[in-house]
């Protein structure tokens, strides 16, 4: 992390409560991200055994286990690094689609309507960081192979949609799971001052 003045221009413009504008996204995210995969399948026209054997490999693009269990400002680096992973990747596989499909093609604008989602999480991660007097480290993204033949190009893009729409369910729930323990922890806490204060018999 890298210290900044949190009363920059830039964090005038952030929500109030960044983090809880972060959760909302990533519930719609979510959803959205699972979907995408499913189309993007479709549109490719994958055979299934291709789905199965070539794009259920994880790439090196995103975190191994859930992210929401560390600190919460190395919890919002590491979702900072995944979702600038994305935002190339949502560049090079719209590149590769216009190649291979018409420009009012739908899958076009869901690619497009994804990669805005993305850019707007990583404003408000970004706001987070802000509000808190730092900024995001920067982060060195993974090589990515090189593909030139339409076939590979589909299995890359199918590859790194996998990933994204399991990625988002794994944080969904997570952040979903621990909200609710803070809940329970607040409510526990209530319950025994309440049971302090009240008089002895």
């Amino acid at each position: 992390m890298e210290p900044v003045n949190s009363s920059c221009a830039s964090c005038q413009r952030c929500p109030k409560d960044p983090l809880s504008k972060i959760r909302a996204q990533t519930r719609l995210m979510e959803r959205q991200a699972r979907d995408l995969s499913n189309s993007y399948v479709i549109h490719q026209g994958l055979h299934r055994n291709h789905i199965n054997t070539l794009c259920h490999e994880v790439v090196p693009g995103f975190p191994k286990g859930t992210i929401v269990t560390q600190p919460e400002m190395d919890m919002l680096q590491q979702l900072y690094r995944t979702m600038v992973y994305m935002n190339q990747s949502f560049q090079v596989i719209r590149e590769h689609q216009q190649d291979l499909n018409e420009p009012d093609a739908v899958l076009l604008q869901e690619l497009r309507h994804a990669h805005l989602a993305v850019r707007g999480l990583l404003s408000n991660i970004v706001c987070a960081f802000c509000v808190q007097g730092a900024s995001p480290s920067p982060v060195t993204i993974p090589e990515r192979p090189t593909v030139t033949k339409a076939f590979q190009q589909k299995i890359e893009g199918c590859k790194v949609l996998w990933n994204y729409a399991r990625f988002m369910e794994r944080l969904t729930k997570s952040l979903r799971e621990n909200r609710k323990q803070v809940r329970r922890t607040k409510m526990g806490r209530r319950q025994g001052k309440k049971k302090k204060a009240s008089p002895g018999c």
